[in-house]
């Protein structure tokens, strides 16, 4: 007798290392009920407050709006000096504020139906000790000469949001102190000095109102997690929640070529963020949210091929598989997590002009979805019950599926994620079964992504990486990046449905499943009518 393995869809099937096995994967109903939290879609990013100035940034947010609905958005350098928002009285010495451009960056997002997640940074020049900065667009890091004044500047901001919006609007944003101050490109003070500047920050925006939710410490690699709670908690500084960040080739930093590394190879990301919510349950704050502010799917096959600017990883095939499997293996152990970023419309390297840069856009310079892209928009299609599933032999490590039913419709989301530290490959195919009462007819699209088929950046390398591609070209583009559909009409015989699938590797595929619908009949079309009809439209000119 066969050993049946049954889990949950949601687990992922991270059971084995098999190469070239054909699943078959049994649909069956779950002891309990569970639908996919979606934290992924809680908040996007875009590079800086000031590309949201731009109408072809804001062109992208809206066609991604329609297809994602995202709650929030977080960018960096709401105090970008290029912004004018801090100024200093050459005669008084005193500071003053205009508020005019981010009152236009809050007011455009609002109008999409997104809240901000606010990031406090960067240093104004006329606030900093020092003149170290980063990215293109000259960000300063440096610690405030005078913590005091930060302290003015994040109460007036605040007041100012609360005087605009509403305190009941913007008690449902969130303020987050800094960007990655645990690394010296982005904070070039201490340790200390943040939780000075975070402490100044989180009591200026509680003297406004106590209902503001201000937390952080928004570092790289999870770290300071544990420390800004215990620092927060011994000292009674507020703290709402915490953030931090996260990418796949963190391991390669973290354990060069891997080695030492604790994980197998793929496991890392979703581990890590695993690991930090029994961080924080086992806390002197278990109640805090978790908010990863910063992911995306670049990844390293060895420490020497790390690369934060120039990553094929984000624009390629790979990004597909990487994205769906992890935003299911971690939905339920986070409140947030924001991919990095919506657009290619942003410059910390300074803007791209070639349609694929291997930035991080989620859509391309002329608004053309990625892979990555792709898998997000079939990720939004996984609402319902979660499924339970069953296999008669344990799923290839990085392979698996998800399924969910909402009402008449089976939803099945399938993934071959291919890792870039190993060489050898292999295709997953097999078939999923479901059960139905009787026989019957089920009607079924299936949505596949691959290369040319929903990844258009491998078209793009084919046509020999054009720099200004003609109009046609581009529309090739779009073409390409368009995943492929097909219509499946099965007739389910001895109350089994039986759906085939192969997965090359990178691969992502969808099927909806439902029972057909009826057509029109004449129990509720008057055919008299159609009989006047004919006749009236078929005479001759008077």
């Amino acid at each position: 007798m066969k050993r049946v393995i049954f889990l949950l869809a949601i687990a992922c099937f991270q059971l084995a290392d098999g190469i070239g096995q054909s699943s078959v994967l049994r649909v069956q109903e779950p002891s309990e009920k569970q639908q996919l939290n979606m934290p992924w879609r809680n908040c996007i990013a875009v590079g800086r407050a000031q590309n949201l100035l731009r109408a072809d940034l804001l062109k992208h947010m809206e066609y991604a709006q329609k297809i994602m609905g995202y709650r929030y958005c977080r960018f960096h350098a709401i105090f970008d000096d290029q912004l004018n928002v801090v100024n200093r009285d050459p005669k008084t010495g005193r500071l003053f504020f205009q508020w005019h451009e981010t009152d236009q960056i809050y007011d455009a997002l609002l109008k999409l139906g997104i809240r901000p997640f606010v990031e406090l940074n960067p240093m104004p020049q006329v606030l900093a000790s020092g003149t170290q900065t980063m990215f293109d667009y000259k960000m300063n890091v440096t610690p405030p000469k005078s913590y005091d004044e930060w302290g003015y500047l994040i109460e007036s901001f605040t007041r100012h949001l609360v005087e605009r919006y509403g305190l009941e609007e913007v008690r449902k944003w969130y303020f987050e102190v800094w960007n990655e101050p645990n690394l010296g490109a982005f904070w070039s003070g201490s340790q200390n000095d943040y939780w000075r500047l975070y402490e100044s920050s989180a009591r200026a925006i509680k003297r406004v109102d106590a209902k503001l939710r201000v937390g952080g410490p928004a570092s790289s690699k999870a770290n300071w997690v544990k420390e800004i709670i215990s620092y927060t908690s011994k000292n009674k500084i507020p703290l709402d929640f915490v953030s931090t960040h996260l990418y796949a080739q963190d391991e390669q930093v973290e354990f060069p070529d891997r080695k030492g590394s604790p994980y197998k190879v793929g496991d890392y990301f979703s581990a890590t963020i695993k690991e930090v919510e029994k961080w924080v349950k086992a806390s002197e704050r278990p109640d805090l949210e978790i908010h990863w502010t910063e992911w995306n799917s670049q990844s390293a096959a060895s420490a020497e091929k790390i690369t934060w600017g120039d990553n094929i990883y984000v624009d390629n095939l790979y990004a597909a598989s990487f994205i769906v499997r992890n935003c299911i293996e971690v939905d339920k152990v986070c409140n947030t997590l924001t991919y990095w970023v919506l657009s290619d419309i942003f410059d910390e390297g300074g803007i791209p002009h070639t349609p694929y840069s291997t930035r991080y856009g989620l859509l391309s310079i002329y608004g053309i979805p990625k892979a990555s892209f792709n898998a997000f928009r079939l990720l939004r299609k996984m609402e319902g019950t979660i499924m339970k599933v069953g296999t008669d032999k344990p799923i290839p490590n990085g392979k698996g599926l998800l399924v969910t039913r909402e009402l008449g419709l089976t939803k099945i989301l399938l993934w071959n994620q291919n890792f870039v530290e190993v060489k050898e490959h292999t295709d997953w195919d097999g078939r999923v079964e479901i059960p139905t009462e009787n026989d019957s007819i089920l009607n079924a699209v299936n949505i596949s992504i691959g290369i040319g088929k929903g990844s258009p950046w491998e078209s793009w390398q084919q046509m020999g990486r054009p720099d200004n591609p003609t109009p046609t070209q581009i529309e090739y583009l779009w073409n390409q990046s368009e995943p492929a559909f097909s219509f499946i009409r099965q007739e389910v015989k001895k109350g089994i449905a039986s759906f085939p699938f192969r997965l090359k590797p990178g691969e992502v595929q969808y099927f909806e499943i439902a029972a057909p619908g009826q057509a029109v009949n004449s129990k509720y079309v008057n055919p008299e009518e159609f009989v006047i009809w004919d006749k009236g439209m078929g005479e001759r000119t008077k």
